[in-house]
């Protein structure tokens, strides 16, 4: 049922209906903050934090990470502050409470828990995640008794609500009840478990004044937080153009009338898509408003994790890091090769010759092999510095050759073009090998400089100035990719995937789109070439191959072909589970503690000399084939895709595309997509 716009917003003594919305969010975001809080290491890292001020010797970090550590801290809990003033006052009530419930147990709680499982690693507990959550979906769907757990929105426009000046009002009050009750719960249930710990001896006398300031800090702030989560709520809603006062109910007729008119041609998909920004709705945490929150969480933890990691999962940050930091140019490679098979349609199968490129640019210039091809003597001292303009250089060396690559190719399409790029990223890292004196042949080059920057120490074996580094270029692919998608140029590019005899007729280059798309796929592979070859110090060309173009292909089409946000999830899906599970099986497995060491055992009875390695391209096809199975449009595909995959009902009206979504048949593409 849903809840009524005119009850009251009374903070103490809320009437019903605000109380069971009371009741649902500050129950669903509490229980998974209590298991984080006291399961996991977050209670752990506040108190080593404060304890860090108030014994510096003692921290395992800086002084200036502490501070680090503070911000992220105040950032998490005010954000969750201001979001459970937001849900209650974006919830529309006509989901149920146990619906609610089971939905966050299973998609924050569960994963939580199985990190907790797993000795704290984040990779292996996230990959458990992706077995559990596929088998929560098939059981509520083919289970009778769990159907009620599937979302049943209200269809558009019926589901949209006209929101007056007065019942704004009222969901601004909600949502201070929701803050303000979310903080004096939490900080309750702290104080409560903070005192047994100190009775029991187990906390520091001096955290006890800590625990009173937070005490009344986190219901103060859960207030007016609150307000700040209700005020962002009320901005997406459907305003009416009255005051409140009788003329309402003609107005809402009215534009319920114009809005019924204008999504008539709106299959539900799209229109769901539309309104899912409107609230109050159904499901309040898939709004846009919801997913800002978890946006400013998401970058949170990636900025400050170099000095979160010591405290949630101990010792071995700096191989952690490490990792992650490959992972990085893995998702800068995913997203270039996404301009050019996702925005264009170009089936690009050598895209690892231009990270070889790149790699080999830095390589050569950043040690000193240029000095043995060239009469060009650089000061060994300046060489880390020549890492900042070389990376713009390398990039563009990089793009140049994307072009020569796409000059022949300009009349080749889906197979053909496949083949001859094939060709190409099996030609450039021979040619790499047989260069001796300019690229040393097989021994590869060695003493790559790092990159050198005011106030740093940078070296192979500091991964955090590599971590933020990486941070930099990937948020700077981002940028580009959106800005490029929602360009002329990028409107271009998708006309002549869908269809190049259209797309020409309509007036796009398709000379220049086409070179545009490999010169800007093969820039990005160039910055994340010089970038692994400063970080490893060193390039050899058998790291080169035609298997990792096939690697970064899959990356981009089980992330979401056309998907910025599906394809940095693809990216690092195939990573995590081609190089970080994978590769750690067989370590698990000789763990006598560990599930897989019976299950090895079992195996190595019946077939001696069975490793996990043996086996581990077989593994990641057959995880690859499942995942292609049941989500071919990808993990997070695009919203033209998606929609291209959801039948709409019979007899329903025809599909109303915007400019990024005009295909080349119909009115009026000409004027969308038109290049100069």
């Amino acid at each position: 049922m849903a809840v009524p716009m005119h009850t009251s917003n009374r903070l103490f003594l809320p009437a019903r209906d605000t109380r069971m919305l009371l009741i649902k969010w500050v129950v669903a975001l509490i229980v998974p903050l209590a298991v984080f809080n006291f399961v996991w290491q977050g209670d752990a890292l506040i108190n080593n934090v404060i304890l860090g001020f108030i014994n510096p010797a003692s921290a395992p970090v800086t002084d200036g990470q502490l501070v680090e550590a503070v911000i992220f801290i105040a950032i998490f809990y005010l954000t969750l502050l201001a979001l459970a003033g937001y849900l209650v006052a974006a919830d529309s009530g006509r989901r149920g409470v146990l619906e609610v419930w089971i939905d966050i147990l299973i998609f924050t709680v569960v994963p939580i828990l199985l990190i907790v499982a797993t000795s704290n690693n984040l990779i292996l507990g996230l990959a458990l995640c992706g077995i559990v959550w596929p088998i929560y979906f098939i059981l509520r769907r083919r289970i009778p008794f769990l159907s009620f757990l599937n979302p049943k929105s209200v269809p558009p426009p019926e589901g949209l609500r006209l929101i007056d000046s007065e019942q704004r009002a009222i969901m601004i009050g909600r949502a201070r009840a929701g803050g303000f009750w979310f903080g004096t719960s939490f900080a309750v249930i702290w104080l409560f478990v903070d005192l047994i710990f100190f009775l029991s001896g187990q906390l520091p006398t001096e955290l006890l004044v800590v625990t009173a300031i937070r005490t009344v800090l986190l219901p103060l702030g859960g207030y007016f937080l609150g307000q700040l989560g209700g005020m962002l709520a009320v901005r997406r809603t459907l305003a009416a153009n009255g005051n409140g006062n009788g003329n309402h109910a003609s107005e809402e007729s009215s534009l319920r009338s114009r809005r019924q008119k204008e999504r008539q041609i709106l299959a539900t998909s799209r229109a769901s898509e539309e309104t899912r920004a409107v609230v109050p709705n159904d499901l309040p945490l898939r709004s846009t408003g919801a997913r800002n929150f978890f946006l400013i969480l998401l970058v949170a933890f990636v900025v400050f994790y170099p000095v979160i990691d010591p405290f949630l999962f101990g010792s071995g940050t700096a191989g952690r890091l490490s990792g992650y930091n490959d992972a990085g140019y893995y998702v800068i490679l995913a997203l270039g090769l996404n301009i050019v098979v996702g925005f264009a349609g170009l089936l690009d199968l050598g895209y690892v010759a231009f990270f070889a490129i790149g790699a080999y640019a830095w390589g050569i210039v950043g040690s000193t092999q240029l000095g043995f091809i060239s009469p060009i003597h650089i000061p060994f001292n300046a060489l880390s510095g020549l890492f900042w303009p070389m990376l713009l250089v390398t990039a563009l060396i990089a793009a140049g050759w994307g072009v020569l690559l796409g000059a022949p190719t300009l009349r080749l399409r889906g197979d053909y073009l496949a083949i001859v790029t094939l060709g190409f990223g099996e030609i450039v890292p021979v040619v790499f090998l047989n260069l001796d004196t300019l690229t040393n042949g097989t021994n590869g080059i060695v003493g790559v400089h790092s990159p050198a920057f005011f106030g740093v120490f940078w070296s192979q074996i500091t991964p955090i100035p590599y971590y933020y580094l990486i941070l930099a270029l990937i948020g700077l692919t981002i940028f580009a990719n959106i800005r490029l998608r929602d360009s002329r140029l990028g409107r271009a590019w998708i006309a002549m995937r869908e269809d190049e005899i259209a797309a020409a007729s309509s007036g796009v280059n398709l000379v220049r789109t086409k070179l545009f798309a490999f010169g800007t796929g093969a820039f990005f592979s160039g910055l994340a070439g010089a970038y692994y070859s400063a970080k490893l110090g060193g390039v050899s060309p058998e790291t080169f191959g035609f298997g990792d173009s096939v690697i970064y292909l899959a990356m981009v089409v089980i992330g979401g072909i056309g998907s910025i946000p599906g394809v940095i999830v693809g990216a690092l899906t195939v990573y995590s589970i081609n190089l970080f599970i994978l590769n750690s099986l067989d370590t698990l497995a000789s763990d006598p503690t560990n599930f897989l060491h019976s299950f090895d055992q079992f195996i190595v009875n019946i077939v001696p000399g069975f490793t996990f390695g043996n086996i581990r391209n077989l593994v990641f096809g057959i995880i690859l084939i499942v995942i292609m199975i049941f989500r071919p449009a990808g993990l997070i595909p695009s919203a033209r895709r998606r929609r291209e995959l959801t039948r709409a009902p019979e007899g329903e009206a025809a599909l109303e595309l915007g400019s990024l979504d005009v295909t080349t048949t119909d009115p009026g593409f000409e004027a969308e997509v038109r290049i100069e």
